[in-house]
């Protein structure tokens, strides 16, 4: 058995939640207008009523995308959800509407990146195959944010074998009995490699109480073949257990990992699996690991800079990079550091626009200029040309000067027609 992976905690007793925080997934569909808030849906049997299934949400927002207000001896900041529920056929079928309060004593807590507000609610529905619509509403902003997601809810009914959804959860509070009186989901950035672990939580339904119950589980890391397998229990008794075992994601690699979860009594057998992404926090959201965040560092970088950064020895490269961007700290004294965060959603915005054949967006050349230069001033484009190969002209004004990109394929594949080089494109900043 894998013994830092491993401390597994069994107990039998009811699912009950107080104050949440779950895992936001990368499949979320949010309109950025708003606030950016995180979502998770999870499903689990619903206590006394077989017939149906329990959607569970747990919602997070973090104190820095709210609009506080100075009150007498505090600061305040309200906003409103709304859940909206779908069924196959788009009618709806529940939904909740409220208004949640965040109050603060000292204004540095206004623009934390730590704090965070969580509440949750749960539906007990029909199982089957429902749309949500979440929306956050900041009324002293006037702004809304909104998260779609599809969920599957099971039938629990049945006489069989069969594993709720997984939580990732930071706190399981146990009293001296070993009933669990309370969980606290982790909603946004789960297993960001810190030291403390965070929890796997599922539930076991053994209706049968069928004998010789065992639970094991598998981790491995997308695209690596190495995975790590372990025993979770055996020779499991009862109807119904609660399961939690931690993930030390300070053991872990920055990626994406798929858990998996498996309960076997003779014949029968019951699989659930989770995706999820560690991520270090110096780390961008959007690079895989250190090799490609080094990598994509390319543009901006200085000669000297960019030969420290790639001839670094495995156990130097990761601080190197931290000193890298502690250079370009506007406000070192802050949580965020502005010029990071604006060149990788630059980064973001070129994979999801500009990806083309084998290619990330930002290995692009339109990839290229739009994460040094910035969004166009104007853009120029003929996609299905007559009597020439499609192309697009990007201009700006700004720096007196324009680039012309050619598809020569007819693939989606644009390339400068003259070529730059990053220096080339560093002097015409600087000029």
């Amino acid at each position: 058995m894998h013994k830092q992976m491993m401390r597994c905690l069994i107990l039998s007793g009811l699912f009950f939640i107080t104050s949440l925080r779950g895992q936001a997934e990368m499949s979320n569909l949010q309109d950025n207008r708003g606030p950016a808030f995180h979502l998770d849906a999870v499903n689990l049997a619903t206590p006394d009523r077989p017939d149906l299934s329990r959607l569970s949400l747990f919602i997070e927002l973090v104190y820095d995308e709210l609009q506080f207000i100075k009150m007498t001896d505090v600061y305040e900041a309200e906003y409103e959800i709304s859940i909206i529920i779908y069924d196959e056929d788009g009618e709806q079928v529940d939904g909740k509407s409220f208004l949640e309060k965040v109050t603060v004593a000292e204004f540095d807590q206004t623009n934390k990146r730590t704090s965070y507000n969580q509440s949750n609610r749960t539906f007990d529905l029909q199982p089957g195959s429902y749309k949500i619509e979440v929306t956050l509403h900041d009324p002293e902003s006037g702004q809304s944010s909104r998260i779609k997601r599809n969920i599957t809810l099971h039938d629990f009914s049945k006489n069989q074998l069969a594993i709720s959804d997984i939580i990732w959860v930071s706190e399981v509070g146990v009293d001296s009995s070993g009933f669990i009186h309370s969980i606290r989901p982790q909603v946004s950035d789960p297993l960001k490699g810190l030291s403390s672990p965070s929890y796997a939580y599922f539930e076991i339904y053994n209706p049968q109480n069928l004998a010789n119950l065992s639970v094991d589980y598998e981790l491995r890391r997308e695209h690596k073949k190495k995975t790590i397998k372990a025993r979770l229990l055996e020779n499991v008794i009862g109807e119904k257990r609660i399961v939690y075992f931690p993930i030390h994601a300070d053991s872990l690699s920055h990626g994406i990992y798929h858990l998996i979860v498996k309960a076997r009594a003779g014949k029968e057998e019951a699989k659930v699996d989770k995706t999820f992404y560690v991520r270090w926090s110096i780390l961008p959201v959007n690079a895989r690991d250190l090799d490609e965040a080094i990598d994509q560092t390319r543009y901006i970088a200085t000669k000297e800079e960019w030969k420290r950064l790639k001839k670094a020895k495995d156990e130097q490269r990761l601080e190197e990079y931290k000193k890298f961007w502690l250079r370009r700290d506007q406000t070192p004294g802050t949580e965020l550091n502005e010029a990071m965060e604006s060149y990788y959603t630059r980064i973001e915005y070129a994979n999801q626009n500009f990806s083309a054949m084998q290619f990330q967006g930002w290995r692009t050349d339109r990839g290229m200029v739009y994460i040094i230069l910035g969004p166009p001033d104007d853009v120029e484009r003929n996609a299905y040309p007559r009597y020439s190969k499609p192309y697009e002209i990007w201009y700006y004004y700004r720096y007196n000067t324009e680039f012309a990109f050619l598809d020569a394929t007819g693939f989606g594949d644009y390339h400068l027609e003259t070529p730059y080089s990053v220096y080339e494109f560093q002097r015409l900043i600087d000029r």
